[in-house]
């Protein structure tokens, strides 16, 4: 069940120049991992409002936080937004990744850029789950901090590969190519650009693992009444919005 309400920014927290977060006060219903708001400033020049995984919930402090990287007109004004601003905040929308989680096993979660939040979500809702934590990013973290900042909850997974593409305080080049035995895992989520995704369904094609990734999309409504997210996949079109955002890698077609 989802609801729409006005909600103030409670924190913004700049990063570096590429990765912030937005805090919100939410009550009722709690989000799960895997689950995205639309979020819409009122002062917003641009029409429709913008889908965002959450990145962490505070029961206690019925707090919501969205990790945002800059990426265009709409992620820029949400970048210039100061506590006390008022937004549209409709949610949470969609699939969870708990639905397709193994009972017991051993999960690797490959997150890319800000496709990291929904996954690092995942291991704070299932603390004690086996999960391996891959994330890629173009730019390394500039230290400690920093780096606990971007990746969140993450850091509590059982094994964390940090991969940077200019190889700042990280292993250097794609995320992707450090995930040597994707076998030794009973199911890989995956959340990032298509590039990465569709390399990771190679990837676990060939070795026979359970995939299973959350879509980008450009939402319109974000409940499935516009079909302005439509997904091509062997099942027939679908709604990354109200079908997804996760999906089976195996029935997702990437090239359509």
């Amino acid at each position: 069940m989802s609801k729409s309400i006005i909600s103030e920014l409670v924190k913004k927290i700049s990063i570096n120049e590429e990765f912030f977060i937005l805090q919100f006060f939410w009550e009722e219903p709690p989000p799960k991992a895997g689950q995205f708001f639309m979020i819409k400033p009122l002062r917003a020049s641009t029409f429709l409002p913008r889908p965002f995984g959450v990145f962490e919930y505070n029961h206690e402090q019925k707090i919501v936080r969205f990790l945002i990287s800059k990426r265009g007109k709409g992620t820029i004004e949400l970048s210039q937004m100061s506590a006390g601003e008022k937004v549209q905040l409709t949610g949470p929308l969609g699939n969870t990744w708990a639905e397709f989680l193994p009972e017991n096993g051993k999960v690797a979660l490959v997150g890319g850029s800000a496709g990291i939040a929904p996954l690092a979500a995942l291991v704070a809702e299932k603390p004690e789950y086996y999960f391996h934590f891959y994330a890629g990013f173009r730019q390394g973290f500039r230290g400690k901090e920093e780096e606990n900042a971007i990746i969140g909850s993450a850091v509590k997974a059982k094994k964390v590969v940090l991969s940077a593409e200019d190889g700042r305080n990280a292993i250097t080049g794609k995320i992707i190519d450090y995930l040597f035995e994707p076998e030794n895992y009973d199911a890989i989520f995956g959340c990032g650009p298509m590039p990465m995704l569709i390399a990771l369904k190679k990837k676990c094609r060939l070795k026979n693992v359970s995939c299973f990734v959350s879509l980008e999309s450009k939402f319109g409504c974000g409940v499935g009444a516009c079909l302005g997210c439509t997904v091509h996949t062997i099942k027939g079109n679908r709604r990354c919005c109200k079908d997804g955002p996760i999906f089976s890698a195996e029935e997702v077609i990437f090239d359509a």
